[in-house]
């Protein structure tokens, strides 16, 4: 679809998709320039930002920060002050920091998180934030490399994937133990930690069960603290503003949240708590790839992890590994940076996933290969050693309605795209539906599932096999 078609949807139902596209092209100087002309005056902008529904406020800030004209500052910075759905916020902060709208950023609160279902939109919220005023911090920046000495750490795995994270971190040099969802280790060089990709965040304990009140608060995380630190408390239902406040005047008054080196996280279970520190002055160099991602998009960590769990299920040391609903392409080159992988093959029915894909690829010079087709009607050459993805959730993608015709129509077509002796590694929150499909289906087998959970959903991850004897006959 061309330029101008897309402008033209930006009206009625059609809009979300219409901007997700065009942010797309606008990372093109030519893309830009067409936008540019499509849409004149910009009144167009100024309606969207005033949109009733959420997801069209959010990506019309995704493509003014885009589009990288100063000019639409003024406009973002009203919409910051009125904005109050919390999952825009970040695609709003983001889009104010690359049109250097400073005033309006380093004028802005971090809202306090008022509830557990809040906490991702804040923890969102503050990582757009640092990354947007990175360059308007009165902060000295700073990048850790080691600490002054050894410190416990503990390195979080998404969840189920413990063990991936524990042998990654183990191939690394550093031995620990696995407790739950983290993998406990000891050390003082934290940029080796920030290599390990199957990694969420990494957290140095200060105490375990202190009273959830200011004053034990205080007496354990003071002598912690060396630097411009932020607040952060996670499960606490009553007034968090005002015990955030009491306890900043209790510490050593360096609470900053605009601009800060480490986040003292308060992880409260009723009336104790548990203390950590978030250092967020350390080198995070990882996912180069990463440079566009879709709404859909699976965390980088977890992209890793399956990766990994998959691989150790291929029948040869150089898998070819196929993606049918490959998205922005973060499986195929999580999978390529972790093995010598034959080949790397993504199919998508999204021209703006494969535009996304490509340019992720570009980045790093990845030999993936990239295909614009519906999977429903892609033929493949030979079968792969190894098919991995994140198939449509029903949720921000599809519907169930929609995946119940999808999930049994790929399923019949699975085994054309699997050599013989391959698996295949599905990820999907739809996975009563799944698992139905794959035992009524005479040419798959289930081989294992296991659990694990995604910003607030709990996805499966399905490992399938093609039966012995079964060829497949025609697609």
């Amino acid at each position: 679809m061309t330029t101008s078609e897309l402008i033209g949807k930006l009206n009625g139902e059609t809009a979300v998709e219409a901007l997700s596209a065009l942010c797309a092209i606008a990372r093109t100087k030519q893309g830009r320039a067409e936008i540019e002309a499509g849409i004149g005056d910009r009144s167009i902008l100024a309606a969207l930002a005033g949109s009733e529904q959420p997801k069209v406020r959010k990506n019309v800030y995704r493509l003014i920060g885009a589009l990288e004209n100063e000019a639409d500052a003024p406009l973002l910075a009203n919409a910051l002050e009125t904005e109050t759905t919390l999952f825009t916020v970040p695609s709003l902060i983001l889009a104010l920091g690359r049109l250097n709208a400073k005033d309006a950023l380093l004028s802005y609160r971090i809202p306090v998180s008022e509830s557990p279902e809040t906490d991702k939109h804040i923890a969102e919220i503050t990582i757009a934030y640092e990354k947007a005023t990175q360059r308007f911090s009165t902060v000295p920046e700073s990048t850790l490399e080691t600490l002054s000495e050894p410190c416990e750490i503990l390195c979080f795995a998404p969840h189920g994937f413990a063990a991936e994270l524990h042998d990654e971190l183990t191939s690394l040099g550093l031995i620990g133990t696995v407790k739950g969802d983290a993998v406990r280790i000891r050390t003082a060089d934290i940029a080796r930690v920030y290599r390990a990709n199957c990694m969420t965040e990494a957290l140095l304990p200060i105490a375990m069960n202190v009273p959830m009140e200011p004053k034990a608060i205080a007496a354990a995380a003071k002598t912690c603290i060396g630097t411009s630190y932020r607040i952060e408390i996670r499960g606490y239902l009553r007034d968090r503003g005002g015990f955030i406040e009491k306890l900043k005047k209790l510490l050593d008054g360096r609470n900053n949240p605009s601009a800060y080196d480490c986040e003292l996280r308060i992880d409260s279970r009723n009336d104790v708590c548990d203390l950590y520190w978030k250092l967020w002055n350390v080198r995070d160099e990882r996912y180069p790839w990463r440079k566009g991602t879709l709404p859909a998009s699976i965390h980088p960590a977890m992209a890793y992890a399956l990766s990994r769990y998959a691989l150790s299920l291929a029948n040869c040391a150089r898998p070819s590994v196929f993606d049918p609903f490959c998205g922005a392409g973060s499986l195929l080159f999580a999978c390529g940076e972790q093995a010598h992988c034959r080949a790397l093959t993504g199919v998508d029915k999204s021209s703006t996933a494969i535009m996304t894909a490509r340019e992720n690829a570009r980045a790093v010079k990845s030999p993936a290969r990239f295909i614009c087709r519906d999977i429903l009607h892609f033929e493949a050459k030979e079968g792969a050693d190894l098919v991995i993805s994140n198939l449509p959730f029903g949720n921000r993608v599809g519907s169930h309605k929609e995946n119940e015709a999808l999930y049994a129509r790929f399923l019949k077509r699975l085994p054309f795209y699997l050599a013989d002796g391959g698996a295949a590694v599905l990820y999907t929150a739809d996975a009563k539906l799944l698992e139905r499909l794959i035992r009524e289906n005479p040419q798959l087998t289930l081989r294992e599932k296991r659990r694990t959970a995604a910003g607030g959903l709990s996805p499966w991850v399905f490992v399938i096999e093609k039966k012995i004897g079964h060829s497949g006959g025609t697609q």
